[in-house]
């Protein structure tokens, strides 16, 4: 006789098997967000790599080649550099939700191929702020993510893809996502309309007790400012390199001739159509306050603020 029914029978409950930290987060998730269907990689759209405005294929493709819009963060040092081709990113939005998967590429891989070497899954509540990550990360090249039909990091049935919550937090992604859920890059820029946009909503992560509120959620609340006048400015990873490679301060790596120079190293705001001087006159006293603020954020004009959420 099998041991639940025998304990059904002598009137005690069956023993109810713990829950994974995993479906202690995807349950919480889906309470404060949505439940995330399942979803192919190959729906997304295809995020480009160009040199010099030419598109670059698998086939074309040589490991550590720089290009015009390389990805900004770090592939590693294991990886074929910061201008893989064959990523793409897919929006999942709802009427209530507004997902985005981003299939990332980090080694060549032939053209067509749905496999990866890391998949994200950022799902947020633009009513409430509440905001949940997922990763499914390779540990090997050889033994990539099948991107061709993935299970939802919300489902709790089955064998699952996804790293433990815990996992995901010491991974630091909110610190570099430290304005808004949905960041802006010139690589992911390419694609901008598959990504969903909030970026002066509430925000804050959905915690489940993994850590995720230790992530930075402050902003300069900043007067007359062009950079704050579309999005706000965190304390953490925008205040360092990102203000520096969207205004050329710096140039990220895998940046290419194209990139290094005016106008394809200031890549705000997107598109601005300006000269250098142009730039210079109608952003910089923007960057100058904003770096300003960055190094000594305790200035009374730089107004570090809590990012407002609704919490039900």
């Amino acid at each position: 006789m099998r041991l639940g029914l025998l304990l059904l029978l002598l009137g005690f409950a069956p023993p109810v098997a713990a829950q994974t930290s995993h479906e202690i987060y995807a349950a919480q998730c889906v309470a404060q967000i949505e439940d995330i269907p399942d979803f192919s990689c190959g729906d997304g759209d295809l995020v480009p790599v160009t040199v010099n405005g030419i598109e670059i294929t698998p086939g074309t493709f040589q490991s550590g080649m720089e290009c015009d819009l390389p990805a900004l963060l770090d592939n590693g040092s294991g990886s074929d550099g910061q201008c893989v081709p064959g990523s793409r990113i897919l929006n999942l939005s709802s009427t209530v939700a507004q997902v985005s998967v981003m299939c990332r590429q980090k080694h060549n891989r032939p053209d067509g191929v749905l496999f990866y070497d890391e998949i994200d899954v950022i799902a947020y509540n633009p009513a409430s702020g509440a905001t949940c990550w997922f990763q499914a990360i390779s540990h090997d090249p050889e033994v990539p993510v099948d991107g061709r039909l993935v299970r939802s990091p919300t489902a709790v049935d089955g064998p699952s893809i996804w790293e433990p919550p815990e996992t995901v937090a010491a991974d630091r992604c909110g610190n570099c996502h430290d304005n808004d859920p949905f960041m802006y890059s010139p690589f992911v820029g390419q694609v901008w309309r598959a990504v969903p946009s909030n970026p002066l909503g509430p925000y804050f992560h959905v915690d489940a007790g993994f850590g995720f509120d230790a992530w930075p959620t402050k902003t300069f609340d900043l007067r007359d400012n062009t950079c704050t006048g579309c999005h706000r400015i965190g304390s953490d990873k925008t205040c360092g390199e990102l203000t520096d490679w969207m205004t050329g301060r710096t140039i990220p790596q895998g940046a290419d001739a194209l990139a290094r120079r005016f106008p394809g190293s200031h890549s705000m705001s997107p598109l601005h159509g300006l000269t250098s001087a142009g730039w210079a006159t109608f952003h910089g006293q923007s960057v100058a306050q904003i770096t300003s603020c960055c190094d000594e954020p305790k200035q009374s004009f730089c107004k570090l603020t809590k990012i407002p959420a609704y919490r039900p």
